[in-house]
């Protein structure tokens, strides 16, 4: 018969082997890649299984102090392997359209740690350059002369198709 101490040993030993619960975050990025004047800039975020972003009011928080952009993601983290149950996800957030230049995104999740209240962390900074928009190309005219051209040989075309059906007729 085991003993006590045997079983607890045995326990501690078996314990010691188990995996736990693996939250993932992976860094955040933005697009497009290479953001022009007057584009929507998104934010994505791909994480799962023990980590997700949910939906609460007052989320996302996005503040912009010049060239510096923070947003503030909220969700769940769970640190008990047994509850991990999310699915594997991108999370996408616009945070508008910007003029030319250089920004930065500080990207932050924030969750329910109790009991100890609310805990905070940055997921990454994103640096990102918005270029200006491409001139709008000219758009191709038609001299009018083209066009009464075009006219005089869409009517050419035209009765011709008419005699040619007249002729398979007769």
């Amino acid at each position: 018969m085991l003993r006590l101490r045997d079983v607890l040993v045995s326990m501690l030993f078996l314990a010691s082997g188990t995996q736990t619960a693996r939250a993932f975050i992976y860094p955040p990025w933005i697009t497009p890649a290479e953001p022009r004047a007057g584009e929507i800039v998104s934010v994505n975020i791909r994480m799962g299984i023990c980590d997700a972003i949910i939906f609460r009011p007052g989320y996302p928080q996005i503040t912009r102090e010049g060239k510096a952009i923070h947003i503030l993601e909220y969700g769940n983290r769970i640190d008990f392997e047994d509850f991990c149950i999310y699915p594997i996800a991108t999370s996408a957030e616009s945070i508008g359209s910007f003029t030319p230049g250089d920004y930065a995104l500080t990207v932050d999740f924030i969750y329910e740690n109790y009991p100890d209240g609310y805990a905070t962390i940055t997921l990454g900074v994103v640096p990102f350059t918005v270029t200006r928009a491409p001139l709008a190309a000219p758009v191709p005219t038609t001299h009018p002369l083209g066009l009464f051209a075009l006219m005089l040989l869409l009517t050419h075309l035209g009765v011709w198709t008419l005699r040619a059906q007249e002729r398979s007729r007769c």
